[in-house]
C-alpha cells in the first residue's frame, strides 16, 4: 500500500507531544531526511537537487513558540514555515491554521498533492489538509497514548489513529514506522523523522 507522505500526532503515555513524519515517494525517490539544529528537512541525496524541483525540498518539522508554549509542528511542504512565521502568537491555531492552508490549497504539481500539517502541545492536537477537493481541519483532546494521522494518500482527518499509541521517544516512533502495522506495509519508503517534548527538552531523531 503506497501512503504518499504521512504526518502523524500524538501523546506519549507519559503524557508528552510527539510529533512524526513518513516521507515515501514514486516518483521523487532520490530524497532523504537530515536534521539541523532543531528542525528535520526533506534534503536531496547526492546530485538530485539540480534536476529535481525545489519544492520537494524542505521542513518538515520544527518547533516554535505560540500561545506562550512550545509546539511541535510538522509538514510535507513550505507551509510549514508559513505557519511558524504567520500565526500570531497569542492566537488559538485553528482559525489562522485553517486560513494559510486555505489559501495556499493544494500544491500546484501534476498530482495536485495535498498538503498536510500536524501540531502537538501538551493540551491540544491537530491535523490539516489542503487538497483539490477542499480543506480538512480538526482538533483533538490531548490523550496519552492516542495518536492520529493523515496522508497524501489518506485524506480524511480524524479516520486513522492509533489507540493504544507506545512510542516514548523519537527513535521509538521511527521503529512503529519501519516495524509495526498498518506502516510497515507502506510502499517506497523513503526515511521518516519524530520530535518529542520530554520535561521541556526536545527529542529528535530521523531516519
Amino acid at each position: 500500500m503506497y501512503a504518499g507522505r504521512l504526518c502523524l500526532v500524538g501523546v506519549t503515555k507519559n503524557g508528552t507531544p510527539l510529533v512524526a513524519y513518513l516521507l515515501s515517494s514514486q516518483s521523487y525517490p532520490d530524497r532523504m531526511i537530515d536534521i539541523e539544529g532543531t528542525t528535520a528537512m526533506v534534503i536531496p541525496r547526492g546530485n538530485m537537487g539540480r534536476t529535481y524541483p525545489p519544492s520537494l525540498f524542505y521542513n518538515c518539522i520544527k518547533v516554535v513558540k505560540l500561545k506562550e508554549k512550545t509546539v511541535l509542528l510538522v509538514g510535507n511542504g513550505s507551509h510549514t514555515d508559513y505557519i511558524e512565521t504567520m500565526v500570531p502568537r497569542e492566537s488559538d491555531l485553528e482559525e489562522p491554521v485553517s486560513e494559510i492552508l486555505q489559501v495556499l490549497g493544494c500544491e500546484r504539481d501534476e498530482q495536485k498533492t495535498p498538503r498536510i500539517l500536524g501540531i502537538a502541545s501538551t493540551d491540544e492536537l491537530m491535523l490539516g489538509l489542503a487538497s483539490e477537493k477542499g480543506l480538512d481541519v480538526k482538533m483533538f483532546q490531548a490523550e496519552p497514548g492516542k495518536a492520529y494521522y493523515v496522508s497524501t494518500k489518506f485524506v480524511e482527518v480524524g479516520k486513522y489513529f492509533l489507540e493504544d499509541f507506545s512510542a516514548q521517544t523519537a527513535l521509538q516512533m521511527i521503529n512503529i514506522f519501519k516495524e509495526t502495522e498498518p506502516f510497515r506495509g507502506f510502499t517506497d519508503y523513503l526515511g521518516s523523522a519524530a520530535a518529542n517534548l520530554i520535561q521541556g527538552k526536545l527529542d529528535l531523531a530521523c531516519d
